[in-house]
């Protein structure tokens, strides 16, 4: 989706190729604070505790920067900040399907939150014979079954040639969905790549989210416990089918992060 609208915007060859990547991310990073700031103010009508949470977005995202960093990463985030959203209000649930069909089309993040979803309708009711009469569960299952067919047979049809990166390309004997890695052996190797102090703050960070989050499980809220969930099941595929030093692949559990943190303070405030 990110190179696509990148295509659009240099289309008529009035603008430049870089200056179309700077556009792109001003946009979306005004888009991205705004569209959480509306959201946010849907939940609380004070301004001080929206200004915060904008604060702790901004500083996780900055704090996750990295020389790796994609168009698709800032769209992302945008779609993940929608997520976060309908756990609060349900009754924005019926843009869910939609919403993550469209999602396919950027990233593979798509179907982890499929799955997600669908693990929490089936958690509030284990009948399977109601689950699937569920107009949400149904448009679910079809976007996590069409998001599988359409990742891989698009990286199929699409790949040229292996990348010339590090010489040769370190995807040559990974091809899982249509040539995405399978690295846990390759997150193990970079323990000892040199970079040690980079990679202690990254893995001492994932811990420090990790006991939060299972310090407090037992009272946080319902949609707490959700935002929990989401977060885990995010962060964990980094390790499985990702890198874990490219830190702009925990932007999706940043943002459900950013809305625990949220929904923390301001339960705290209340009582």
């Amino acid at each position: 989706m990110g190179p696509i609208l990148l295509k659009l915007i240099t289309l008529f060859g009035f603008i430049s190729e870089q200056w179309a990547l700077r556009l792109f991310m001003i946009f979306f990073v005004t888009f991205n604070n705004l569209l959480l700031a509306v959201c946010l103010s849907n939940m609380t009508n004070s301004k001080q505790k929206i200004l915060n949470t904008l604060i702790i977005f901004n500083a996780l995202l900055i704090i996750s920067q990295d020389v790796w960093l994609y168009v698709w990463d800032f769209i992302d985030i945008s779609f993940f900040i929608f997520y976060g959203f309908i756990l609060f209000k349900d009754e924005y649930l019926k843009y869910l399907v939609p919403i993550n069909f469209l999602h396919i089309f950027n990233r593979e993040s798509a179907l982890i939150m499929a799955v997600f979803f669908l693990l929490l309708m089936y958690t509030k009711d284990k009948n399977f014979t109601k689950l699937f009469k569920n107009n949400y569960v149904i448009g679910l299952i079809f976007n996590l079954t069409f998001g599988v067919l359409y990742t891989y047979f698009s990286r199929k049809i699409l790949f040229i040639r292996q990348s010339d990166y590090t010489g040769g390309g370190q995807d040559l004997e990974n091809n899982f969905l249509g040539g995405n890695w399978v690295t846990p052996l390759y997150n193990y190797n970079s323990l000892y790549n040199g970079e040690t102090l980079a990679n202690t703050l990254i893995l001492l960070s994932l811990l420090l989210v990790f006991i939060f989050i299972f310090k407090n499980y037992k009272s946080f809220e319902s949609v707490q416990k959700n935002l929990s969930l989401g977060v885990f099941l995010n962060i964990l595929p980094v390790f499985i089918f990702g890198i874990f030093t490219e830190t702009r692949q925990y932007f999706p559990s940043l943002v459900l992060l950013t809305y625990l943190i949220f929904s923390k303070i301001n339960l705290k405030q209340e009582t």
